[in-house]
């Protein structure tokens, strides 16, 4: 039986990393559909196998004619699968050793070589989660210090510090920045990067959130969109906060079916907003023990309770997330939270272990509202 290999410059790439120990998922995707493709090419690799084994640590020459040494690997097999000639062992060694070499030097085997090279020094990279109902502090190799709040998770490269300070944020955190003019320090969230050189400021990038928001407490950042163009240098200063409206939002089909039904309702566009001059302290207190909580609807007070103690809000009526709440809160527990807000809004509540039932109190509202017509 003669046997006339055909294979790809791929293949024999895939070949070679599988025998050399450096098979990627890509080279065993490619390695298994060629083997798929017969039982002849199952029996060639096996014998590739064993001629790897056997030449592995034969002493080459440097001058190889890869074509050759092709053609001739071919006839050796030809010839030991039709068992008409005796099979030269060491002859056989030096055409099977000469052919493996002979992937690496030629221009394939730079390509395979360059891949290696791109796969040892890919980047590996540290990851920081604050899971709900906790928070998180991370101080960073440069002496940045990161708090993160509830639900959030912090990504960067283990070589942070050395020649990058980028780092990739889902959920809140607040950084103090240390001071390195020549490396700058960049927060990546999905839309919006936040650029500083030493500075204090606030992020919250939850992805389920329809806005970014920035909040700068010292220093200076510099904003910038990977969705939308900007103007150039959109700088915050000291209490100024910005807020960046996401795209691609779904539409609230609420809102839809209450508006004309011939009327198009189409998804929130990009944006950024500045607001000036904001009161920083109940924006950032989450990570400190007196947690300042000013005019917080009670939806959005939910929201944050949700990820602070790791618990469902369920609303009997969707009114009742407009009522709003204020007061500081000092290492309360859910429980005593519920009952102040209880004392400052109509409401009524139940927690049934992780879920927590708000209801109306008509007895109650019924008070509000004769407080309102006074």
């Amino acid at each position: 039986m003669t046997i006339n290999i055909q294979i790809t410059e791929v293949e024999k790439g895939a070949i070679v990393n599988y025998l050399s120990g450096e098979l990627t998922i890509n080279d065993s995707e490619i390695l298994n559909c060629w083997l798929a493709k017969s039982e002849k090419n199952k029996l060639i690799f096996d014998q590739f196998s064993e001629i790897w084994q056997a030449s592995s640590h034969h002493k080459l020459s440097k001058q190889i004619d890869t074509d050759k040494a092709w053609r001739d690997l071919q006839n050796q097999i030809n010839i030991q699968n039709n068992n008409t000639k005796n099979i030269h062992w060491n002859e056989f060694i030096r055409i099977a050793a000469v052919f493996i070499i002979a992937f690496f030097l030629g221009g394939l085997g730079y390509y395979f070589i360059d891949k290696k090279k791109e796969t040892i020094t890919e980047p590996l990279y540290v990851e920081y989660v604050s899971p709900l109902g906790s928070r998180s502090f991370v101080q960073l190799a440069d002496g940045s210090k990161v708090w993160l709040n509830a639900g959030s998770t912090l990504k960067y490269k283990n070589s942070y510090g050395e020649n990058n300070r980028e780092l990739q944020l889902t959920g809140e955190a607040f950084f103090e920045v240390a001071k390195n003019k020549g490396i700058p320090f960049i927060v990546k969230t999905s839309e919006i990067d936040v650029i500083a050189l030493g500075t204090k400021f606030n992020v919250k990038a939850y992805s389920e959130e329809k806005t970014i928001e920035t909040t700068l407490i010292e220093g200076s950042v510099k904003l910038e969109s990977t969705t939308i163009n900007l103007q150039e240098n959109i700088l915050l200063k000291p209490n100024d906060k910005a807020v960046f409206t996401k795209g691609k939002q779904s539409i609230d089909l609420i809102a839809y079916h209450k508006q004309n039904a011939n009327q198009e309702v189409t998804p929130a566009k990009p944006k950024l907003e500045i607001i000036e001059s904001v009161e920083p302290e109940p924006i950032i207190s989450w990570k400190d023990q007196r947690w300042i909580i000013n005019n917080e609807k009670l939806g959005d007070l939910a929201i944050k309770l949700e990820r602070r103690y790791d618990v469902n809000f369920i609303f009997d009526n969707d009114l009742l997330k407009d009522y709003s709440f204020r007061g500081t809160l000092e290492d309360e527990t859910l429980k005593q939270i519920m009952e102040a807000v209880k004392f400052s809004s109509p409401i009524k509540y139940v927690i049934d272990k992780k879920n927590v039932y708000v209801m109306a109190d008509n007895q109650q509202m019924k008070k509000f509202k004769n407080l309102m017509m006074k």
